[in-house]
């Protein structure tokens, strides 16, 4: 069984995470979450969610979750500071 095998199939066992934390596992990386729960309703803060990726490149974080049905909306972020201005918002998926 490949990486991308043993993170999809424990992608059922991840726990939901507060981003505080996500960030210490994931420094300076990408994420793709699930299952997020915002600070407030409308609020680009994230309180708790759970991880299925990561990686250098949203790409890289998003290739397992992206032919995988079991979740309709998720999401990629950055755990680091942007070096650069963001030249967009974070982007939530819905299949």
């Amino acid at each position: 069984m490949d990486a991308a095998e043993q993170i999809a199939a424990n992608i059922e066992l991840s726990e939901a995470l507060p981003w505080v934390k996500i960030c210490e596992r994931h420094p300076d990386q990408f994420v793709c979450l699930v299952d997020v729960v915002k600070v407030e309703p409308h609020s680009p803060a994230i309180a708790t969610a759970r991880i299925v990726g990561y990686g250098q490149t949203r790409p890289e974080a998003s290739a397992i979750i992206r032919n995988d049905l079991r979740y309709t909306a998720w999401t990629v972020v950055f755990t680091g500071k942007a070096t650069k201005p963001l030249r967009r918002p974070p982007v939530y998926f819905e299949c």
